[in-house]
């Protein structure tokens, strides 16, 4: 019974962090996480690879799989990685914080591009309000130079996609963090844009 009421409290505190950290305030989460502690659930190789994981997650700029892996180093790790893994959430929450700009930067960026056209018309498609992800067709993807494919920045959509009722047949997508990304995926669409005009008119 000790260990239920732990375990409780532990989740409790991970959810009431994960509440203040999707508010946006950053103090608040920052007081429950750094509380959401176990000493009998101590693991540092479970915890080093729970970072690791996180933080790959976290450069494909996959956010809520990279926040899930750092809530469970938090849970279980050492004094240093559970500094380490706050860092994190941290930095998960300044993201989130900048992403309704982003957002709207990206919708205006291609409603100039497009006006009224249907987006997925051109292998393109927003998933929701609530996902820093842009759908890219495959067909989109062999339209585009090899100079935009490069670099790893379309990548494979996470699995919680799967949920969702996507607009077209795809495994892949851009993920946005910050204003670069956000003209990486503008260029993709005057690309896309062009090329859809050319082979209409051709």
């Amino acid at each position: 019974m000790i260990e239920t009421n732990r375990d409780t409290v532990k989740l409790s505190l991970v959810e009431q962090g994960r509440e203040f950290l999707e508010q946006g305030d950053l103090t608040a989460a920052v007081e429950c996480y750094s509380q959401a502690f176990d000493p009998e659930s101590l693991d540092e190789q479970e915890a080093r690879n729970m970072l690791i994981e996180a933080r790959s997650h976290l450069s494909k700029k996959h956010l809520p799989e990279a926040l899930e892996s750092f809530e469970e180093a938090l849970v279980m790790g050492t004094e240093i990685q559970r500094r380490q893994a706050l860092d994190g959430v941290l930095t998960i929450g300044r993201i989130r914080a900048r992403l309704p700009r982003l957002a709207a930067q990206l919708k205006r960026g291609l409603r100039e591009r497009f006006g009224k056209k249907d987006i997925t018309s051109f292998g393109l498609a927003l998933i929701s309000e609530h996902e820093n992800l842009v759908l890219i067709s495959a067909e989109a993807g062999g339209l585009l130079p090899g100079y935009l494919t490069k670099g790893g920045r379309i990548g494979r959509i996470p699995h919680r996609i799967s949920e969702y009722r996507l607009p077209f047949a795809t495994d892949k997508c851009i993920a946005f963090a910050e204003e670069d990304d956000i003209r990486y995926v503008l260029e993709i669409a005057d690309t896309l844009n062009v090329r859809h005009d050319t082979k209409r008119n051709s």
